[in-house]
C-alpha cells in the first residue's frame, strides 16, 4: 500500500515512514500542500494522510483539492491533528489525535483499505 503522508514535521513524517515499512506499506513524504499536489499529479498513491495545519494551507483545503484529483478521488484519507476542534466533517474518512502511535496509523489505513 502507498501512502502520501503529508506533514511539516519532518521528524514525523520519517517515523513513519519506518514504522509502517516495518509493516508492508510505502511512504512518499510532503512537507506542505504544493509538494504534495506535486507528488499526487505523478504518483500513484492508495491512500493520504493529512495534518490539518500546514504551513501554506489546511489540511481541509488540501484534500478538497487532492479529491479532486481523479486518481484519489475514491482513495480514504486520514486527517491527523494535534487539536480536535479540527476532527469535524469535513470528507476525511479517519480522524486520528496527535500524537499518533504508527501501529493504529497501520491499523486504521488496512481497515479502510478493506
Amino acid at each position: 500500500m502507498r501512502v502520501l503522508i503529508v506533514d511539516d514535521y519532518p521528524g514525523l513524517v520519517e517515523l513513519y515512514d519506518l514504522a509502517l515499512a516495518a509493516r508492508g506499506f510505502v511512504v512518499v513524504g510532503a512537507a506542505n500542500a504544493s509538494q504534495a499536489m506535486s507528488l499526487a499529479a505523478g504518483q500513484k498513491f492508495d491512500a493520504v494522510v493529512l495534518d490539518l495545519n500546514l504551513p501554506d494551507g489546511n489540511g481541509h483545503e488540501l484534500s478538497r483539492r487532492l479529491r479532486g484529483m481523479p486518481q484519489l478521488a475514491d482513495r480514504p484519507f486520514v486527517a491527523i491533528s494535534s487539536f480536535a476542534r479540527d476532527a469535524g466533517e469535513h470528507g476525511f474518512d479517519a480522524f486520528l489525535s496527535k500524537p499518533v502511535h504508527p501501529k493504529r496509523l497501520a491499523s486504521v489505513l488496512r481497515r479502510l483499505a478493506a
